[in-house]
């Protein structure tokens, strides 16, 4: 049977809800306000939409450990070594390399800063190439 670290998974839950709170704010704090009246919305701001895109990495990781602690739980190694796979992996809105385009707005946002430093401080998790675009939007 297949060993699992369920105690690193939890920690790891923990730091990706965390990263999430402080990426959700940051991302209201970016967000402008519409006009009242009917005129065309404003461009999308890409400070917003990298942070967003950093949100979208952090929720859709955090939900596929949670499941596959369920799969763990219920003695299904391979459904939660899937699970697994899908949190590492590059989800549909991830899209490092948009992030690293995109661009944040420098300096970073104390809380955007905050939620990158959770995410880079779980080792081993996230593939290399997420990693490095996490660790450049830090240090930019």
């Amino acid at each position: 049977m297949a060993s699992f670290d369920t105690g690193r998974l939890c920690a790891i839950v923990k730091i990706l809800d965390k990263a999430s709170s402080h990426l959700r704010l940051a991302a209201r704090e970016c967000a402008r306000p519409g006009p009242a009246t009917a005129a065309p919305a404003p461009a999308p701001d890409p400070a917003a939409s990298a942070i967003v895109a950093l949100l979208s990495v952090s929720e859709h990781a955090s939900c596929s450990v949670r499941r596959a602690l369920v799969h763990i739980r219920n003695g299904e190694a391979q459904r939660a070594r899937d699970e697994l796979d899908t949190a590492r992996g590059p989800s549909g809105a991830l899209a490092p390399a948009g992030i690293a385009a995109g661009g944040i707005a420098q300096p970073l946002p104390p809380r955007v800063t905050t939620a990158l430093h959770l995410m880079l401080g779980i080792t081993g998790f996230f593939p290399s190439e997420t990693e490095q675009v996490l660790a450049r939007a830090a240090v930019r």
